[in-house]
């Protein structure tokens, strides 16, 4: 079974420090301003996502907002995916 891209961006983040329980406020977490992924870390989770995936992702959207909040990089991938 394929894992659901949200799943696994929550997995990678859990493993860098705590998340919301509630999931409608997780899904809205800036992990980016929690601290929970560096400015040097940003590559490797990048990497990690096109891999995982099968999927490239552009400097447009690794800079967009929605790369900026857990439910907007799982709906990225998501769409990436099936194009």
């Amino acid at each position: 079974m394929i894992e659901e891209p949200v799943d696994f961006v929550i997995s990678y983040l859990e493993k860098r420090g705590s998340l919301p329980q509630d999931r409608a406020d997780l899904l809205r977490c800036r992990y980016l301003d929690l601290g929970l992924i560096g400015s040097l870390e940003i590559i490797g989770f990048i990497l990690e996502l096109e891999e995982r995936f099968g999927i490239a992702l552009s400097a447009e959207d690794t800079q967009s907002d929605a790369f900026r909040t857990i439910g907007g990089v799982a709906a990225m991938v998501k769409s990436k995916m099936g194009s």
